[in-house]
C-alpha cells in the first residue's frame, strides 16, 4: 500500500494517471452523457490534463480545476461529470501533500461551486456540497497520514540501524583493544624476551659450531620480525579504522617475498621462485594475501617436507588477477607427520574473502597449493 500511494503522488504517474483518466473521461462522454457538443469535450478535456499539476502545484491546480468545473456548470450543455472527477482528484492530491489552511481553502472553494449550483432543493444543495468537498478531503488526509506514517517507520529503522551499526562498532573496538593489550602485555613480552636470550647465547657461544651459530642466528632473525609484525598488528587493532593494508605497501612485495624465499632456503629448503615483478601495482589486501601464501606454504613444507625437500614458487600476474602456486617433493627426512593446523583454513579464508579461489592438495611426490587472486580485491560481504 506504502509503494502505491508513493506511486500515486510521484510525478512519474502522470502519464500513466492522464492516460486513464482520458480513456474513463472518453467512455463517459460516449455512453454515459452521449454529447457531440465540442464546448462538454473542451471542459472534460481541459479538467483532465489541469490534474497533472498537481504534483508540483497542487492548490493552484485544486482551485483551476474547480473554476473550470463552474465553467461546466454554467456553460456545458451536461453534466460536467468528468469535470466533478478532476476536481475531486485535485483536492484529494492537494490533501495528501499539505496540511493546514492550503486543503481547508481548496475544500472551501469546490464546496461553494457546488453551492452556486443549487439543486432540488437547499438540503440536497448542501449535502451535495459537503459530500464532494469532504469526502476528498478525508481521503487526502489518510493518504497523507499513512505516507508520513511510513516516512516516520523508515526514518526510525534508519537510526535503529545505525545505532546497531555503532554498538557493533564499539564492542568490536573494545574487542580489538583487549586483544591487542593481551598481544603487547602477554605475547610480545615473551618473545621479545626469547629474542633477548638468543642474542645473549649467540654472544655467550662465540666458539660454537657454525651450524649451531647460523640456527641461533636465524632464530634471532626470526624472533626480531616476528617482534615487528606484533607491534604492527597491535596498532592495527587499536586502530578502529585499522586493517591488514597498513602491513605491506605493494612496491615493497617482492622483497619481502624474497625475504621468506630465502629464510626457506636456510632452513634446507632448494627453492627455486619465479615472481612476477608486475605484481607491485596490486593493491594491499593482494599484495599481503600473497605474503601470507608464501610464508605460509613454505613454512609446511619446512614443517612435513623437511630439509633437502624442493620447492618451486610462480607468482604470475595478469590482466586482473594473480596466480599463485608452490609445489614442493618431499625428501626422506621428514620433520612431522600430523595433518597440517590451521594455517591453511586461514589461507582459505583469506583468498576467498577477497573474491578469489583456493585449492591445496597432494600431488605426486609431494604437495601444492594455488590460488587466483584478484589485482584488485572485492571483499565479499
Amino acid at each position: 500500500m506504502r509503494r502505491g500511494i508513493e506511486w500515486m503522488l510521484d510525478a512519474r504517474s502522470i502519464p500513466i494517471r492522464l492516460l486513464v483518466l482520458t480513456a474513463l473521461a472518453a467512455g463517459c462522454l460516449l455512453l454515459l452523457t452521449r454529447t457531440t457538443d465540442p464546448l462538454d469535450w473542451t471542459i472534460a478535456l481541459a479538467s483532465v490534463l489541469l490534474t497533472a499539476g498537481g504534483v508540483r502545484w497542487p492548490l493552484a491546480t485544486a482551485l483551476t480545476t474547480t473554476g473550470v468545473l463552474m465553467l461546466g456548470f454554467e456553460y456545458g450543455h451536461t453534466g460536467p461529470v468528468v469535470a466533478k472527477v478532476a476536481a475531486a482528484i485535485a483536492l484529494t492530491e492537494l490533501a495528501a501533500r499539505h496540511r493546514g489552511w492550503r486543503p481547508l481553502l481548496g475544500a472551501a472553494v469546490l464546496a461553494g461551486a457546488y453551492l452556486q449550483h443549487p439543486g432540488e432543493s437547499a438540503a440536497a444543495t448542501a449535502y451535495r456540497a459537503a459530500v464532494m468537498a469532504g469526502l476528498p478531503l478525508l481521503i487526502g488526509s489518510l493518504l497523507r497520514t499513512a505516507r508520513d506514517s511510513a516516512a516516520r517507520a523508515r526514518r526510525q529503522a534508519h537510526e535503529l540501524a545505525q545505532r546497531r551499526e555503532s554498538e557493533v562498532a564499539a564492542a568490536r573496538a573494545l574487542e580489538r583493544t583487549a586483544i591487542a593489550r593481551e598481544l603487547h602485555d602477554l605475547i610480545a613480552h615473551h618473545v621479545s624476551s626469547t629474542v633477548l636470550r638468543v642474542g645473549i647465547a649467540r654472544h655467550a657461544l662465540p666458539d660454537a659450531p657454525p651450524a649451531v651459530l647460523e640456527v641461533l642466528d636465524d632464530i634471532h632473525a626470526s624472533g626480531r620480525e616476528t617482534l615487528a609484525d606484533l607491534r604492527k598488528l597491535v596498532t592495527v587493532l587499536r586502530d578502529p579504522n585499522g586493517d591488514d593494508e597498513s602491513f605491506l605497501a605493494p612496491a615493497d612485495l617482492p622483497d619481502a617475498i624474497a625475504a621468506a624465499v630465502e629464510r626457506a632456503r636456510r632452513l634446507g629448503i632448494r627453492t627455486h621462485a619465479e615472481v612476477d615483478a608486475a605484481i607491485t601495482d596490486v593493491d594491499a589486501l593482494t599484495g599481503l594475501t600473497l605474503l601470507r601464501l608464501t610464508q605460509e606454504g613454505l613454512a609446511n613444507t619446512v614443517r612435513h617436507a623437511g630439509p633437502g625437500a624442493r620447492a618451486a614458487l610462480t607468482i604470475v600476474r595478469h590482466d586482473e588477477k594473480v596466480d599463485f602456486t608452490l609445489r614442493d617433493q618431499g625428501s626422506a627426512a621428514r620433520t612431522g607427520d600430523g595433518p597440517p593446523g590451521v594455517g591453511l583454513i586461514g589461507l582459505r579464508e583469506r583468498v576467498e574473502l577477497l573474491g578469489g579461489a583456493f585449492t591445496a592438495a597432494s600431488v605426486t611426490g609431494g604437495w601444492q597449493v594455488t590460488a587466483q587472486l584478484p589485482t584488485r580485491s572485492r571483499v565479499a560481504p
